[in-house]
């Protein structure tokens, strides 16, 4: 028998009228896996939103972590700050302890240099006899036409000159001692002692470079002995003969 258009009206309403019916209707038209997708559409919204809601968590962790980061890094920045700072002051520090050596080593070598100059006759004396310390404004004018003014200036630098006559050959000509003074008696010394002791002689003098102190370094032995420059070390001669016949010949 032929389905017709008023049967299906009526199908529909008794359908409505017993709705108890319509899941055995579903059944018998649909298949198994029609009647299956809501609960499987269901499932899929539900991990859905688990899957979103993980997400988010991870969103959440991984602000978190960022934030960390972020905190780390200014950490970071904070301690290389300070790192710098440190060093800086260290710098600071050693500078400061380096000019109060500096300055320390120019008050020993001041002291060395008074101490010499005021007791001149005990250390020198062996060398010379009637010794006199001549300050360099008694000396300059008699140096004006021989020597250029950068000589004048060089000389003027000498950290003690002084003058007598040889003490084991009295009938020698006077002598000049040009002193160079240092509490460590390096090379510097030794050359400075020579120089001096050479523009002296260019003016006419008989000069003898010598160069005190209570340390004498190996390199500044080596060369004054190849300079044949006078060293004295707490008192202690050395080369004075050799040096004094130098000066005597040139």
């Amino acid at each position: 028998m032929a389905f017709t258009i008023n049967d299906l009206q009526d199908l529909t309403r008794l359908l409505a009228t017993r709705p108890e019916w319509l899941s055995e209707v579903r059944r018998l038209v649909l298949t198994e896996e029609l009647l299956s997708l809501p609960d499987i559409v269901r499932s899929l919204a539900q991990a859905q939103q688990r899957t979103e809601q993980r997400l988010e968590e991870l969103a959440r962790a991984q602000q978190r972590t960022e934030q960390r980061l972020e905190e780390l890094a200014q950490a970071q920045q904070r301690t290389e700050q300070r790192l710098e700072e440190l060093a800086q002051a260290q710098q600071r520090t050693e500078e400061t302890v380096r000019r109060l050596v500096n300055q320390m080593a120019e008050v020993r070598g001041e002291m060395f240099e008074m101490k010499f100059r005021d007791k001149a006759h005990a250390y020198f004396g062996r060398w010379l006899r009637r010794i006199r310390v001549v300050p360099f404004i008694e000396l300059e004018e008699q140096l004006e036409n021989k020597l250029t003014d950068d000589e004048i200036a060089e000389l003027s630098l000498t950290d003690i000159l002084v003058r007598g006559r040889p003490r084991r050959m009295p009938e020698a000509d006077e002598v000049w001692l040009a002193v160079e003074v240092s509490a460590v008696v390096d090379k510097n010394d030794v050359y400075r002692a020579q120089q001096r002791a050479a523009l002296l002689r260019r003016a006419g003098l008989r000069a003898v470079p010598v160069a005190v102190g209570a340390r004498i370094i190996p390199e500044a032995r080596s060369l004054a002995e190849s300079l044949q420059v006078a060293l004295m070390r707490n008192g202690v001669e050395e080369g004075w003969e050799r040096s004094y016949q130098a000066a005597t010949r040139s």
